[in-house]
């Protein structure tokens, strides 16, 4: 890649900010959204303060507060939202890590502005690389095929610790099993004892090093590369504080990643974060019990309450009737309307493959290659419906065990609809349009970054600050936190499904086997595994040179 030059300070490329700032000077009827000001004024504080004393410095003090920040701070990406979400993390992490010693030294808020200079350049130059990225294919495809690949892996495993588990320990013989599929050099040996889990150790943090300094590389500006203070300063911070302690000591924890399911599903149903309480008894039922009703009243109650109920259950009944008549006519109106206008729609654009060697290295997330992917060749897109989410969705849901009959059944109809009459469902199709359309359109829409990033930013910085450390649970908490996420797993699905799918009434019958699907997640140094293939996916299709046999990765 090509070192672009370092753009000046404070100054902004031509992007979609200034129009839609010019738009919002033109329309000034069009209301504003609510902005974060606490936020604003912290960023501003922390990130745009100068040091120089004096009236002059209330007086740009005040120039500052007026200012909108866009001004202020060179751009992160090309919307506005996503910096403020942006800049409130980094002024968190500037002040507690950075500023709380720089200001004992001195007073000059350059090395601050610096800095922020250093991080918009590389931002700006990582969102033009997603750009170029295919996130459907990436999201739907790629991801999807390495987990279920780790699945299929990790059930192996587990399968083989309990055929033979008394030739050895079983968590020596899961670790070894599964890299013995899936090994990895940076995993690499296997920790069965003292010196092998030092050796472990010391692969995986060479490795978290030679991948951020050939990352950095191609991000920082080129006059930032001859300082190898710099250079080893940002590389250090990265490998050992974000990705080395953070993604692969935190994130593959299991308790964690439970938590973090459990989590997920509060916030999409919040009633499910305390179980319910039993409802109270009414006074009239408590009469009955102690026998202060008489048994005349009682049985014209029961009498009035049946007819309520024949003729509650025939409202009921006929109001449900006609909900699924006009459920049926508006989804029928709007699949027909939907199909008209994807013939408008652009065709998906090719996918621009390497070496077949590199693919499937690439694939394998093993970051080497034989071959110069210089000249990439151009291939069809896979049809949507074929992608491998579907295939992880059911090895997730244990479907091909439970409904055999079901995963058959699905398996025909898509073949059907890719590869039948007529190929409905074929590449660039109108159905593999319109479907590729409503996933760029509802869940690869960027308007849904700037919530995510406050949530992510309010979970780990409540009130601007540095959150309290995790004391990492007991086993007894553990346990508790694995059946917490079991509940909420069993609690969100429908009754009607959940029935069906487990094939008993009982919760604590499908609780428990939830909790033991969740034993895939339950080895830390299996899940190190899913990540860092997982990241050097992402890695390589965001930095595609890293590919070359030349990188270090």
């Amino acid at each position: 890649m090509a070192q672009g030059e370092r753009p000046g300070r404070h100054s902004r490329h031509p992007s979609r900010i200034i129009t839609r700032t010019n738009s919002a000077r033109d329309e000034p009827q069009r209301p504003a959204k609510p902005k974060d000001d606490p936020t604003i004024r912290f960023i501003k504080l922390t990130l745009c303060a100068k040091s120089t004393a004096g009236p002059k410095n209330d007086k740009r003090e005040e120039s500052n507060d007026e200012k909108p920040l866009e001004e202020l701070l060179p751009p992160l990406t090309s919307s506005n939202e996503i910096d403020v979400q942006l800049y409130a993390i980094i002024a968190v992490i500037l002040n507690q890590f950075v500023q709380s010693w720089y200001n004992r030294i001195t007073p000059d808020s350059d090395f601050v502005s610096e800095i922020v200079q250093i991080i918009a350049h590389c931002t700006r130059g990582t969102e033009e690389r997603l750009r170029q990225v295919d996130l459907l294919d990436l999201l739907f495809d790629e991801l999807p095929g390495l987990l279920s690949a780790h699945l299929s892996a990790a059930k192996t495993a587990r399968n083989a610790v309990h055929v033979q588990q008394q030739r050895l320990d079983a968590d020596i013989r899961l670790k070894t099993v599964y890299h013995a599929l899936r090994p990895h050099h940076a995993l690499s040996p296997p920790p069965i004892d003292v010196a092998t889990t030092l050796a472990q150790k010391e692969n995986e943090s060479d490795w978290c090093q030679l991948l951020v300094s050939d990352i950095v590389r191609l991000l920082l500006p080129p006059e930032d590369l001859l300082n190898p203070c710099l250079d080893a300063l940002v590389t250090e911070i990265f490998s050992e504080m974000i990705v080395h302690s953070a993604i692969l000591g935190k994130a593959s924890e299991p308790w964690m990643l439970w938590e973090g399911i459990a989590k997920s599903i509060y916030a999409i149903r919040p009633d499910l974060r305390l179980p319910k309480e039993p409802v109270s008894a009414s006074p009239a039922n408590r009469l009955e019990q102690f026998g202060l009703l008489s048994s005349a009243e009682a049985v014209m109650r029961k009498q009035s309450g049946e007819r309520r109920g024949n003729l509650d259950f025939a409202v009921s009944a006929f109001w449900m009737a006609t909900h699924l008549t006009i459920l049926a006519w508006n989804l029928i109106r709007a699949f027909v309307i939907a199909l008209m206008s994807a013939a408008s729609l652009p065709q998906r654009p090719p996918r621009n493959v390497m070496d077949p060697v590199v693919e499937e290295k690439v694939h394998r997330a093993a970051g080497g290659s034989v071959a110069d992917p210089a000249a990439p060749a151009a291939v069809e897109q896979r049809p949507v419906i074929s992608m491998n989410i579907w295939t992880c969705v059911g090895q997730l849901t244990n479907l091909q065990e439970r409904m055999p009959w079901l995963t058959g059944c699905l398996s025909l109809l898509q073949w059907l609809a890719v590869r039948g009459p007529g190929q409905v469902c074929r590449t660039n199709s109108s159905l593999d349009r319109l479907i590729a359309s409503y996933i760029h359109d509802r869940l690869l829409d960027p308007a849904l970054l700037p919530p995510l990033l406050q949530a992510t930013r309010n979970a780990i910085f409540p009130d601007n600050a540095m959150a309290p450390g995790r004391v990492p649970p007991t086993s007894d908490e553990v346990l508790q936190i694995k059946c917490e996420c079991a509940r909420t797993i069993v609690e969100i699905v429908p009754e009607a499904v959940r029935t069906r799918y487990f094939a008993t009434n009982d919760k604590a019958v499908m609780r428990r086997d939830v909790e033991e699907q969740l034993e895939v997640l339950g080895d830390p140094y299996v899940n190190k595994h899913l990540i860092v293939a997982a990241v050097e996916l992402i890695v390589v299709r965001l930095f595609p040179e890293l590919a070359d046999p030349s990188s270090v990765v």
